[in-house]
């Protein structure tokens, strides 16, 4: 690697190192498992990039390929950021970086390699990396940054904002572990999601839906449109707000394990499991996220700053409440009357509704319920002012 010069975005003050690359030694630089890291958009098969294929083969020059430097290498690159040379053998290690976009172009240098195809002498591959550890700077970076120039979908963003960044999102929650579809194992305690449902969360919190789009991340507002109207400071503090609220979503976790682990096999989460409403798994339930989340932001999210700020502060009172209530209940008990939610939810025909959608519209709905009375009403009454 040439370390060719450096910059910065001076809207989000994101470092950026510019640098070239042979394709061979790009490819040594990604790695065998760049595809497979966490989550990444699946392989396509457009006719532009059978063309593509072709005019690399004659030498073409690629558009930038965009890096990322993992957050726990990014201290160190910064220390050396003015010694080109050290930095660009630095970053010439596999594993210390990450693709944030190319990696179409990356699956095409890679079949031509497996063909065993020589690249002409002298053609290269010009990087931009970027140098950034700050978790809300990224958030905007990549979401609004990246959705001005529509290179992926906005969901698939989001993916990869979480995929790239889980470990430093587990560490600002505190506690908590992400795994992602092909680690993730029979739960055998709170405190771990799968990655997916925690992203649909996010989701849930942003949008204020109980219905999303996984096409189209964040259905109404990140759609590129308005994602451009929301300034920095916005999605920075909203990001910050969904941690906030993740950490008491955790620390319900921890009580509701404990107290229902009891009904059945705590060890094991089969697609029983996770349709049953009385499940110590219950919070990693995509349903249950999606509806805690949406929930939030529909109560809490409209009407004047005087209004806003009330209702946010009834919300955390509410669930700091529930927590309490919950630590005081004994293991075995139903503190959260899901027994009468799930008869509740038992009650609509199945065959003239959505299941799926009358479970989330009702959890939400009965979660609203239970802000407004600021954690002073049972839950199962919150349950039936829900039901419909």
């Amino acid at each position: 690697m040439k370390i060719i010069g450096e910059g910065r975005d001076l809207r989000s003050g994101t470092q950026i190192l510019y640098a070239q690359v042979s394709p061979d030694d790009y490819l040594s630089i990604v790695g065998e498992d760049y595809g497979g890291f966490a989550i990444q958009r699946k392989r396509e098969t457009h006719k532009a990039y059978s063309r593509l294929k072709d005019d690399i083969r004659l030498g073409a020059s690629l558009p930038t390929i965009t890096l990322a430097i993992k957050p726990e290498f990014v201290a160190e690159t910064q220390e050396m950021i003015k010694d080109f040379g050290r930095l660009a053998t630095y970053l010439s290690c596999v594993g210390r970086c990450n693709i944030l976009d190319g990696l179409q172009r990356t699956y095409i240098l890679d079949d031509l390699r497996k063909e065993n195809f020589t690249f002409i002498e002298g053609q290269e591959i010009f990087l931009e990396i970027w140098i950034e550890s700050n978790i809300q700077k990224l958030v905007y970076r990549i979401i609004v940054l990246n959705a001005g120039q529509k290179p992926m979908s906005a969901r698939h963003q989001i993916e990869l904002l979480f995929a790239s960044l889980h470990s430093a999102i587990e560490k600002e929650i505190g506690n908590v572990t992400l795994v992602t579809e092909k680690d993730q194992k029979r739960r055998r305690r709170p405190r771990i999601y799968p990655l997916q449902v925690v992203i649909s969360g996010y989701q849930a919190f942003v949008s204020g839906a109980t219905e999303l789009n996984k096409d189209n991340l964040i259905s109404q507002q990140l759609q590129v449109d308005s994602a451009l109207d929301m300034d920095e400071e916005s999605i920075r503090g909203q990001f910050s707000e969904f941690i906030e609220y993740f950490r008491l979503y955790a620390a319900l976790d921890e009580e509701i394990f404990r107290i229902y682990s009891g009904l059945i096999d705590g060890d094991s989460e089969s697609d029983d499991d996770k349709s049953n409403l009385r499940s110590p798994h219950w919070l990693t339930n995509e349903n249950t996220c999606i509806s805690f989340f949406a929930s939030i932001s529909q109560y809490s999210g409209s009407g004047s700053d005087s209004v806003v700020s009330e209702k946010v502060r009834r919300t955390k009172s509410a669930l700091n409440n529930l927590i309490a209530k919950l630590s005081a209940a004994e293991a075995g008990s139903d503190p959260m009357a899901l027994e009468s939610l799930d008869a509740i939810r038992a009650g609509k025909n199945a065959r003239k509704i959505n299941v799926g959608t009358y479970t989330r519209r009702l959890l939400a709905n009965g979660l609203k319920e239970y802000y407004r009375a600021e954690g002073d009403i049972r839950l199962i009454d919150a349950w039936n002012l829900a039901a419909d």
